[in-house]
């Protein structure tokens, strides 16, 4: 049966559409959330816990980013206590969290800067072998979280690069063609509970000028991340950082400079960054999306909260000295000799490429 409905009612519907309001919000209900972001490093003496919570608003966001107020929770009670993983208890050693104030944070970012209010707490023996949990009660109980971590364990390097007597080969006595250029090789023991590694070196140097006065600098080469492929069962990986590449990379990052008359290298660092296997998970998951569907996943181990509570490992080796081979082809060879290095070192002395 066909319905008829009355001009009337008609007209009301449409007079009533127009009289509502076309204020709308495309945000759903507020609901505060801690988020938490924390790496433990067992060879740190200061352990740094940023906590903030998430904000959400009718306006632009990135105004709201700028403004602590919108981060900061109005108080944060929080501790970390050490768990034995083989019991699932508290062995008995806990830390109170403080707040701190950092001062130089980028101010290139997204957030308020340069001061940021982290929490710390202080421990300079954390144990491989335990876990460690994070507990926070914030404003005054209204909200809570907790996330916990194991750390990096049994990480080790090649006893033979770690000795005072080690120096880098770069070079060959002659250099005729590229292959002639050496690699820099070492092996490492990989670590429990690890799932990515990061290799890099900074290369460090002095500049002289025409006028008597002198600057030092440094640049840092990235030889990119190596997967650890089974976390739980760590076995042994290789790292080659070539010859070649070096000479190229400094002919790169040094600039040509007429006012520089002479250059001395001060030395190389190592350094390894080896990152937890949960902390590999979320950079995966936060890694910009490039494929067509464009939503992404979301990853956290932080119960009652958003974020990331776990570990890492930095291993680092100051002051490597290139052997007499390198820091000649670095003064002397094709890529580098417009640089004008020399070398410093007294037993160079007689050489045409000491420094005058």
């Amino acid at each position: 049966m066909r319905k008829i409905v009355p001009v009337v009612v008609i007209l009301f519907t449409v007079f009533g559409l127009k009289s509502c309001s076309t204020d709308f919000s495309v945000n759903g209900a507020y609901k505060i959330t801690p988020i938490v972001i924390g790496l433990l490093d067992q060879n740190d003496t200061a352990h740094i816990i940023k906590i903030t919570k998430a904000f959400l608003g009718d306006d632009d966001n990135l105004i709201y980013a700028q403004n602590p107020d919108s981060n900061y929770f109005n108080s944060v009670d929080a501790w970390v206590s050490e768990i034995n993983p083989l019991t699932d208890e508290p062995t008995g050693r806990t830390w109170n969290l403080h707040d701190s104030i950092i001062t130089d944070k980028s101010t290139n970012g997204v957030f308020y800067a340069p001061e940021q209010k982290v929490y710390v707490f202080y421990a300079d023996d954390l144990d491989e072998s335990m876990d460690y949990e994070l507990t926070a009660d914030v404003d005054e109980g209204t909200y809570s979280f907790n996330a916990r971590t194991s750390l990096l364990s049994n990480f080790t390097v090649q006893s033979t690069i770690l000795t005072g007597y080690f120096k880098v080969n770069f070079a060959a006595a002659t250099i005729a063609k590229d292959d002639d250029y050496k690699n820099w090789r070492f092996t490492v023991s990989e670590a429990n509970n690890a799932s990515r590694y990061n290799y890099k070196y900074i290369f460090h140097w002095r500049e002289f000028y025409a006028d008597g006065s002198q600057q030092d600098f440094s640049a840092t080469r990235n030889d990119g991340d190596v997967t650890q492929d089974k976390p739980d069962q760590p076995s042994a990986q290789t790292q080659s950082f070539s010859g070649l590449d070096f000479y190229k990379w400094v002919a790169d990052v040094v600039p040509d400079d007429p006012d520089v008359i002479k250059r001395q290298m001060l030395g190389l660092d190592l350094r390894i960054s080896v990152a937890h296997k949960d902390l590999d998970q979320y950079m995966q998951v936060g890694a910009p999306v490039t494929g067509i569907v464009q939503t992404k996943p979301e990853y956290t181990n932080v119960n009652g909260g958003l974020g990331l509570f776990s570990s890492r490992l930095i291993f680092e080796v100051d002051n490597y000295r290139i052997d007499k081979n390198s820091i000649k082809e670095l003064c002397k060879g094709q890529y580098t000799v417009t640089k004008l290095f020399c070398s410093q070192y007294p037993e160079d002395a007689t050489e045409s490429y000491a420094c005058p």
